[in-house]
Parts: structure tokens; C-alpha cells; sequence
């Protein structure tokens, strides 16, 4: 028997699935756990307790079941949250200002460090709603690009359009208005719909307008107003002349002639010219209310880019640098607008576009990227499309990106794949970042991204899953080797809707279905219970107002004390108060956490061995009222208890004389190991030590 102190000093790997729990050989086993429910890895590893959430909002006479949240951010900073409707986007200011919480006799409230805690304001304030043809079957399949004060919308059934602000009100909150976009031309593409070989063309230019009329087809070939917009091509007396080009205005048949009448941009070979019609080609516009809309939008070097038609599904269409209104491919010329069609079959429609290093394209079954040069823009000449991989990516998840990386989900919704920018030969490496935690990616539906901080250097994004109503959150520094997922839970069956990041908070979009209310709430670092806001409470105990919260179990915590927890009745609590206090208390729904680490490790030559635990260390920081293996970590001791002071977070080393055995579980399910807390206070372990005794099985 041989016996060995070990440390476990990281969880930068986070919470890692069942098939990873016994793989000793690698080198995530040490900076990994079984579990770290409701726990977030910082940017040295250390494992903390998850924000709280505060209540923003009363979002029900707003939002649905399939609402969807989105930032909007005007000419000067000021940040508006958008909210998707049947028939409406709603408009709300997010919180700007922020002012210190006062109780009513007039202390400030601080939190479990001695700071302040700071509310903002005005929560999210009003603004207005805005007439939309949306209908609620169409809320899930929009994609949005927001560019200066616009913000781009794109749906296969309805033109791309536009919501913007109309007016500034000086001091008061601006006009927004929704528009259809007026783009003119529109870009075009030869459907091969013509038998070029059938006719004879006639042509003629008078004051820069072009007829264009061919004959010898038997009958209407049904041309119409659905082409104007389009373009035609050609008109040199061979294949090698000068090219024509003018845009198509007008259509009429009449007794067996079709005639066109168009714009002319590049001047056409009036005489001589060819009489073939294989030497023209006449493009219809690639989108229209007969051929459908795109489907997919992204801002990207002053271009404004369209992707997905109904007719092009893997086309790439964008508009002249600057003028995003406008699809003019003129001469090819820098500025001028570019059309691409992706020549790869096997690619599938094109999922997502996504502005990154590059101009990326996310395919149901390839992944692009548009190569260019440093300090080189994409122009109609250097555009091309380069295959970086084969994963494929979900429909159902917009990428993101940060810095040199951007984030998506695979095709299937199970894997979570990084899109990493190497600058070498200008192309991409991806990288499946959640191979170790598979059970944490399930088909997420949206996401939201929060940056780090001058104080804080964490990085997260948030990636919400409709199936379980849970968020997996990615934590990562590359100069740390952070990259960690964790599960967050909500309790008693509240159901999350949608997610999205403003001004670097997170939102949540929620429903509660015991009280049918839908909520808007904000991460929130001060806190550490959900749905949180302030109430008055009588000396009585009586705290009402929390008809919101009707039929759920609700924490109460005043000035960083634990008041327990009570069950809302008509929209009321009476709390357990002896002292008669009379003043604003906290109210929120408690979430409980959980650290079970991996099996101690003796060594990879000796992990099979059976062990014995004679003693656990564990390091904590700032951290209240939790227990490690059921044993209670004290807190507060009986001369402080009678001195009345308040709780107050502890640092120190927890010294435990854990369950003997060499099984991860007991026989009851039990982990061997397990840090548990259920109490609105912090929790932040630093690492685990084991002294361990092993033997030969």
C-alpha cells in the first residue's frame, strides 16, 4: 500500500460526459469534473457559482412562446432591445444609467464583499411597437444583420426589409419604422430557362434605351413582369465582341414577338451585331413574390450580402460597396455589386453568412471561406470560395464570432465546432471544442456572447437549449487554455425562450408556467438567486406584489442575510421576521449547485487501484454556507453568532474525512466526493486535495 497527496488546482476543461469520467491518459482529466452544475470556470480555472439573473421586464403582453430578442444599437451608443411578435417588434430602451439600491431607511445595500449594489435605473423601458407582416409561424426562420442604425431582416416569404430609426426626439426616445428595402437593380442570374437556339433577336438603342425583341417562338413564353429588373447580356456580332448590358425595365408579347425594353449600362453593338440568340443571355432577378426571397443577411466590408434564394439555394449575392440598395454588377469593377453561385453540389443551401476574418459561409454540409489578402477588399474580381471543412452546420444556430474565431454548431445540433482564422495560406482550421462534453450540446436554438472585462478576463457564450430548457455556457481564454462548458439550470419548470447579448449583458426571455407570466432578466454578477427584485416588507413579514410569482417557492435575503423561503399565494408571502423589520427585501427563486470532481488520481499507472481518502482539502474562496460529502462548512461561529453580526463570505480550507471506497458512486448513487450548496450566497472552489492510500485491486 502506497500513499500520495494530489491536487486538482483547475477545472479549465469543465464538466466532461461519462465516456471521458475513466480516461487517466489524458490530460484533461485533471483540469476536468463529473458534474459543476450552475458552476462557471474563471480564467485561472477556479470553479464559481453562476450569476443570478435580475427581472427586467413583465414581458407578457409582449412576448409568445417563439418570440425572439435582438440588440439594436443607434448612431450614438444607445442600446435598444428588439422583440419579435406576431405582427410587431416592440421596442424597448435597455438600462443605461445606474444608481445605487437604498433601503427605505436609507442605508445602502451592499453585497457579500462590502460593494455597493447598483440597479439600473429604468430596467427596460417602452418605447414602441412597430408594424410588421410577420405572423408567428414566421418568427422562427428570420436572420438579422445590424449595420450604424439599421437593422437588416431577411425571410424566404417576405422582401428584405429594413427597421430603422425614422426621427430623432431630441431627449425623448426616437421614431423606429419598418420599410421594405427599395433595391434596385436586383441581382440577376441566367435560370437557363430559355431555349436560346429557338429565336432570332432584334435589337435597337434610342436615347440609352435598348428594345430587345426576339422572334420564331410559336407561342407566349410567358415572360413578364417578373423579369424586369433582370439584365441582358450580349450583342456583339460574335462571341469575342464588346458586351452589352442593360437592365430590363419593361416586357410585352404581341403576336409571336417577345420585346424587352431595358437600361442601357454598357453600350451595345447597333449595327452588325449578331442575330443569334445563343449570343445573349436575358437574367431574371433571383428573387421576387413568385421565385421567393433571400433567406440569409450579414453586413461585411460595406457590402450588404444576401444568400438562400428559393431558386439559388447556395448563391452568394452582394451589393455595390456602400450603396446597399444596390446589386448593379456593371462593369466588374471594385465597387460593383458580385453574384457568386457556390459550383460545389455536395455543399447543400447555405445556412448562415457570417462577416469573421473572412466572409464565411456555413453550408448544410461544407463550410466556405472567401479568401483575401491583408488590406484587400473582396471585389467582383478576387471573390472566390474555398472549402475549410466537412462538418456541416445546424440551421437552427447563427455562428458568432470573436476576435480570429467564430462558433457554430454542427449539422446534427450535437457538437459545438470552433472556426479558427490561422492566417496561414489565408484559411481555417475547425476544431469540434466539446468532444470531451457531448452531453452539453443539444441542439441549441440561439446564443449570446459576453466579452471580458478590464476586471474580469472571462469570456463566455451562452448557448441556449430549447429541448431541456437548460444553457450550456463555453467559458474560454486562449492565454489560459480555458475552455470549459457547464450545465445551468433553472428550477421548477420554468421554461427559457430565447437569448441574446446587449451591450455586453445577457438577456433571457423566460415563461413561467404556474403563473403564466413571460419575463425579460439580465445576468446579473451581484446576485445569486433568479428572477430577482426588490419588494417592501412589513414588519408583519407581509411582501406582496409577487403576482408574477404566483404558486413558486421564492427566496428572500435582506442586507445579505438568509430569510428563507416561502411559497407565493395570491401573490404574497408572510416571512418569518421576529425582529418586525420593516424595509425592502430581495426576492428570487433559489438554484441550487453541485462540484463533483473526477476520481482521485493517484497516478495513470495506478488509477485502477483501489483507494482510501483518509483526508479531502478543499480551497474556497469568499464563499457561504455549503457542504462537502454532507458535511457543513462552517461559516459563523457561536461567539459572532452572539455578537449579531451579520454573514459575511469565508476563505479558508475545508478538512474532510471523506467515505472510504474505490467506486465514483456509493451504493446509493451518491458521488464519493461532492461540494454542494443550497443557499443564495457565493461559492468559489480553488482546487481539491486528496491524500490517498492505494492498492492492488
Amino acid at each position: 500500500m502506497t500513499e500520495k497527496m494530489t491536487r486538482l488546482t483547475t477545472f479549465s476543461t469543465g464538466e466532461v460526459d461519462i465516456t471521458t469520467w475513466k480516461r487517466t491518459d489524458v490530460d484533461v482529466y485533471l483540469s476536468a469534473a463529473q458534474s459543476l452544475q450552475n458552476m462557471e470556470i474563471g480564467t485561472t480555472g477556479l470553479a464559481k457559482k453562476r450569476q443570478g439573473t435580475s427581472l427586467l421586464l413583465n414581458a407578457t403582453g409582449y412576448a409568445q412562446f417563439n418570440s425572439r430578442m435582438y440588440d439594436f444599437v443607434d448612431q450614438f451608443g444607445t442600446h435598444y432591445l428588439l422583440m419579435s411578435a406576431t405582427g410587431y417588434f416592440y421596442v424597448f430602451l435597455a438600462p443605461t444609467d445606474e444608481n445605487q439600491v437604498i433601503t427605505y431607511t436609507g442605508a445602502n445595500v451592499v453585497t457579500g464583499y462590502g460593494t455597493n449594489v447598483v440597479v439600473n435605473a429604468n430596467n427596460l423601458l417602452f418605447v414602441q411597437a412597430i408594424p410588421t407582416p410577420y405572423l408567428s409561424g414566421d418568427l422562427d426562420s428570420i436572420d438579422y444583420t445590424l449595420d450604424n442604425d439599421v437593422f437588416i431582416i431577411t425571410h424566404p416569404n417576405y422582401p428584405p426589409a429594413r427597421i430603422y430609426i425614422s426621427h430623432y426626439n431630441g431627449a425623448s426616445p426616437p421614431t423606429f419604422a419598418y420599410m421594405v428595402l427599395n433595391i434596385y437593380p436586383l441581382p440577376s442570374y441566367d435560370f437557363n430557362q430559355i431555349n436560346y437556339n429557338n429565336f432570332t433577336v432584334a435589337l435597337s438603342v434610342t436615347n440609352n434605351i435598348l428594345t430587345f425583341q426576339f422572334t420564331g417562338l410559336g407561342s407566349d413564353p410567358g415572360f413578364n413582369s417578373a423579369w424586369i429588373g433582370g439584365q441582358i447580356i450580349g450583342g456583339g456580332a460574335t462571341d469575342i465582341d464588346p458586351v452589352g448590358y442593360a437592365i430590363i425595365t419593361n416586357v410585352s408579347y404581341s403576336g409571336g414577338t417577345t420585346t424587352f425594353t431595358a437600361t442601357v449600362q454598357i453600350a451595345f453593338q447597333t449595327t452588325g451585331y449578331s442575330t443569334i440568340g445563343s449570343q445573349y443571355s436575358v437574367r431574371q432577378p433571383v428573387w421576387s413574390a413568385a421565385l421567393g426571397y433571400p433567406a440569409k443577411t450579414v453586413f461585411y466590408q460595406s457590402r450588404l450580402w444576401f444568400a438562400n434564394t428559393p431558386q439559388l439555394s447556395n448563391g452568394v449575392f452582394g451589393s455595390k460597396i456602400n450603396n446597399p440598395v444596390n446589386f448593379d454588377v456593371g462593369t466588374g469593377s471594385d465597387t460593383d455589386a458580385i453574384v457568386y453561385i457556390i459550383g460545389q453540389t455536395n455543399s447543400g443551401a447555405i445556412n448562415w453568412l457570417n462577416g469573421g476574418k473572412q466572409l464565411e459561409i456555413y453550408c448544410q454540409n461544407l463550410e466556405f471561406a472567401c479568401p483575401q489578402n491583408e488590406n484587400v477588399a473582396l471585389t467582383p474580381t478576387t471573390f472566390a470560395v474555398r472549402q475549410q471543412s466537412a462538418y456541416g452546420s445546424s440551421p437552427s444556430l447563427k455562428p458568432l464570432t470573436y476576435i480570429n474565431d467564430s462558433y457554430y454548431a454542427s449539422k446534427t445540433g450535437k457538437a459545438l465546432i470552433n472556426f479558427h482564422f490561422n492566417g496561414i495560406g489565408l484559411s481555417y482550421i475547425s476544431s469540434n471544442i466539446s468532444a470531451a462534453s457531448t452531453h452539453l450540446v443539444k441542439n441549441p436554438s440561439n446564443r449570446a456572447l459576453m466579452r471580458g472585462s478590464d476586471t474580469s478576463q472571462d469570456n463566455f457564450i451562452y448557448y441556449l437549449n430549447p429541448d431541456d430548457d437548460t444553457i450550456t455556457a463555453f467559458q474560454f481564454a486562449a492565454e489560459y487554455k480555458l475552455a470549459a462548458l457547464t450545465p445551468i439550470n433553472f428550477n421548477q419548470g420554468v421554461q427559457l425562450i430565447d437569448i441574446t447579448s446587449i451591450d455586453n449583458s445577457i438577456y433571457i426571455l423566460k415563461y413561467y408556467p404556474l403563473s403564466n407570466q413571460f419575463t425579460v432578466e439580465q445576468f446579473d454578477d451581484s446576485i445569486r438567486v433568479d428572477a430577482a427584485f426588490d419588494a417592501p416588507m412589513q414588519s408583519s413579514g407581509l411582501v406582496t406584489g409577487l403576482s408574477s410569482l404566483n404558486g413558486y417557492t421564492v427566496q428572500v435575503v435582506y442586507i445579505n442575510q438568509d430569510f428563507g423561503q416561502y411559497l407565493v399565494i395570491g401573490g404574497q408571502i408572510t416571512v418569518n421576521n421576529p425582529q418586525m423589520i420593516a424595509d425592502t427585501v430581495l426576492i428570487g427563486i433559489l438554484y441550487d449547485n453541485e462540484v463533483v470532481p473526477m476520481y482521485p488520481f493517484s497516478g495513470a499507472a495506478e488509477s485502477p487501484f483501489k483507494k482510501k481518502l483518509s483526508r479531502l482539502y478543499v480551497d474556497y474562496y469568499n464563499s457561504l454556507n455549503f457542504s462537502v460529502n454532507g458535511t457543513l462548512v462552517p461559516y459563523q461561529y457561536y461567539s459572532q453568532i452572539q455578537a449579531g453580526l451579520p454573514l459575511m463570505p469565508q476563505t479558508g480550507t475545508a478538512i474532510i474525512t471523506p467515505i472510504t471506497g474505490w467506486n465514483r458512486f456509493d451504493d446509493d448513487g451518491t458521488p464519493i466526493i461532492s461540494i454542494k450548496q443550497s443557499s443564495p450566497f457565493d461559492l468559489q472552489i480553488l482546487s481539491i486535495g486528496y491524500q490517498i492510500e492505494s492498492e492492488v485491486i
